[in-house]
């Protein structure tokens, strides 16, 4: 029998049901020695069996050697728990209303850990308030599917939008890593992403590389590979691999900017990160200025406002690492 899959649970030391990415986030919040593994149990409490939470406390390193941090139901769920209920419809059959293709990304997407099929892009909120679930304790009712607004910018919402829909890019990318990486490629370009307020896009679409342009057709994601020039206090430099129109493309975040919310913590532990041979940085639309160096060299600057619009993944350089362990031998 296949284990249940959860995508919130809640955490006794912090009081409060949260997606894993948000768990990764508080966990490296505190100083290092303060760290120490959470304790979970399921998000329903009427249910409330031991939940594991499995590769959140470790940074995500990139390529093949990336792992999705997710929830495990180690022990059965309580008859009528939530996540049987959500499993169950996840697993049916193919429905008389369902579409081959819908059925086909149905299946794809449950062999993922997380099950992210809607995104909000909105940056203009203040308090950096997420909108995943983190906050629900005591499962509420949503609509149903039938009953939902099709637009989907109302209060009203398909049943368990309140878990798959996110504001989190980290969340987000972390899908994109896992589905790239685990799924067939029909399967991987068959995934669909609702952006709030801009309508349905395939998720490879939605999240492409600077190769492919600075500026995206559905004000999504881009991303590429980047060395760390310079720290500056918490603020720093990066420079990307690839080149816009033969101009350098760089990145610069600010130490103001990383002090505002909980994720720069996170940010600074990956830039920390010794033997690095790249960072792959996920952009959510930046703005983009051109300019000229002190020396009259054009370069092309990306910009961010605020941290939920980047997510940095790290690749060790394993050449070094054999060269050390040799020179130890």
């Amino acid at each position: 029998m296949p284990k249940t899959k959860v995508l919130f649970a809640y955490c006794l030391e912090l009081d409060r049901c949260l997606s894993i990415d948000e768990a990764r986030t508080e966990y490296f919040s505190r100083k290092p020695e303060q760290r120490k593994r959470f304790t979970f149990s399921c998000s329903d409490r009427n249910c409330n069996v031991t939940i594991s939470g499995v590769n959140y406390h470790v940074k995500a390193e990139d390529g093949e050697k990336f792992k999705a941090a997710h929830f495990r139901s180690p022990q059965p769920h309580a008859f009528g728990c939530e996540w049987i209920a959500f499993n169950e419809d996840a697993d049916q059959e193919r429905r008389p209303s369902e579409s081959e293709a819908d059925f086909t990304e149905r299946k794809a997407r449950q062999k993922l850990t997380d099950a992210i099929n809607c995104f909000d892009p909105t940056l203009n909120d203040p308090h950096e308030k997420p909108a995943d679930a983190e906050h629900l304790v005591v499962p509420t009712r949503v609509k149903t599917p039938v009953e939902a607004d099709e637009t989907g910018d109302a209060a009203a919402e398909p049943r368990w939008s309140r878990y798959t829909r996110t504001n989190q890019l980290q969340r987000l990318i972390d899908t994109w890593q896992e589905a790239r990486k685990t799924l067939p490629q029909d399967e991987f370009k068959a995934l669909r992403l609702k952006i709030i307020h801009h309508g349905q896009v395939y998720l490879h679409q939605y999240v492409r590389h600077i190769q492919r342009g600075l500026l995206h057709p559905h004000a999504g994601v881009i991303y590429g590979g980047a060395t760390l020039v310079h720290r500056y206090g918490r603020g720093f430099l990066m420079n990307f691999f690839d080149k816009h129109e033969e101009k350098p493309v760089r990145l610069y975040v600010s130490k103001d900017l990383m002090a505002q919310g909980r994720f720069g913590h996170y940010i600074d532990d990956i830039l920390a990160t010794e033997n690095v041979r790249y960072f792959r940085v996920f952009l959510l639309n930046p703005g983009v200025l051109e300019r000229e160096t002190s020396t009259g060299q054009a370069v092309i600057n990306l910009e961010i406002s605020t941290l939920r619009q980047l997510a940095i993944y790290y690749e060790l350089d394993a050449s070094r690492k054999e060269n050390e362990a040799s020179t130890d031998a």
